[in-house]
């Protein structure tokens, strides 16, 4: 639940901050990410549109707070590193992705329980610009941010967390002026989904889904693990799509395992996690498996190619193409050998 009237005692917190810091503690967001950053190549003053109206960024942002779940990722890929962030996945492994790298010094993490913006987390940290494009922001909680620091919030034209990731790098490298640089970079990840297809044409139209085993949720071709999948070549589940009813994916119960038989099924498995739909009779006699096309994908065990999946971030992709291939054809040499 949020907590109600904390707006003042969030402004006290900024002016408070404002005034006890010094130039020397204030670290420019664009310490480097492995790359050489770069300043800004775009002008300011910048106005971009969102869910929650528009922002006017009136010069180049130096400390940047992230309130959306994977935006810190793309800052990250253009050479902006974030002051806070939140720590979605709450498993002891933030800010130590293998595909990304912060030079030792992580964000400070502004979020409680993961999905919960804290705001004095966020005041502290001296924003002068909040991302939260991949993120759900209500209009209140938008005001309160606002008052902090220049807010931008989720897509207009996209249900919340399924805005797709070239509009998401788009929107986050024009608040920040570094549009040059996301171009650059949509570029080279559409090259490496187009060399992908290109060397593999068996996954072409083959009907792909993944799933969490561990409550049987199957996601739908609208979230970013469905995008993902499509991207590759694959297609998504009209049955699973259909039962979703346009969300990010549902639960299935025992009667909807068979929108499970698909041609190609994904299992995001680690090895504390709970895989309770592997023991299920029913699921054992789809096709699916009978015919060992089911590819386990480590999420949070190495190389956690199941986590940069779910961020599908233009960060985490290369990596994430480059693990689910790998996988696949891994697959592909067991059913080989199994013959």
């Amino acid at each position: 639940m949020r907590r109600l009237g904390l707006l003042p005692l969030l402004l006290a917190t900024v002016t408070l901050a404002a005034c006890g810091g010094s130039d020397d503690d204030s670290t420019p967001a664009t310490a480097g990410t492995g790359t050489t950053a770069a300043r800004a190549t775009d002008g300011f003053p910048v106005t971009v549109t969102h869910a929650r109206g528009t922002t006017e960024i009136p010069s180049e942002p130096k400390r940047v707070v992230t309130v959306g779940l994977r935006d810190q990722d793309t800052l990250l890929a253009l050479g902006v590193k974030a002051v806070g962030a939140m720590d979605w996945f709450q498993q002891d492994t933030f800010a130590k992705w293998p595909w990304e790298d912060w030079g030792g010094t992580p964000p400070e993490i502004v979020s409680t329980g993961g999905f919960e913006v804290n705001f004095e987390r966020v005041a502290a940290a001296r924003p002068d610009l909040i991302l939260g494009v991949y993120q759900d922001i209500s209009k209140g909680d938008y005001e309160k941010l606002s008052q902090i620091a220049p807010t931008v919030a989720q897509s207009p034209k996209y249900k919340a967390y399924t805005t797709p990731w070239r509009e998401e790098t788009r929107t986050i490298a024009k608040s920040v002026g570094r549009t040059a640089a996301a171009d650059r970079l949509i570029e080279d990840v559409d090259a490496r989904f187009q060399k992908v297809r290109e060397e593999h044409p068996e996954y072409r139209g083959k009907e792909a889904v993944v799933v969490d085993p561990s409550s049987t949720y199957a996601f739908s071709s609208t979230d970013p693990r469905g995008q993902f999948l499509k991207e590759l070549g694959f297609a998504g589940s009209p049955s699973i799509d259909k039962l979703a009813k346009g969300e990010f994916g549902l639960s299935l119960s025992d009667e909807q395992l068979t929108a499970l038989d698909v041609d190609k099924l994904f299992l995001l498995v680690d090895a504390k996690g709970g895989e309770k739909v592997l023991d299920n009779p029913l699921f054992k006699r789809l096709d699916v498996v009978k015919r060992g096309d089911v590819v386990k994908v480590p999420y949070y065990d190495k190389p956690q190619t199941g986590a940069a999946i779910a961020f599908n971030s233009v960060l985490s992709l290369p990596y994430a193409i480059d693990g689910t291939v790998k996988l696949i054809t891994e697959n592909e040499a067991q059913k080989q050998a199994q013959r």
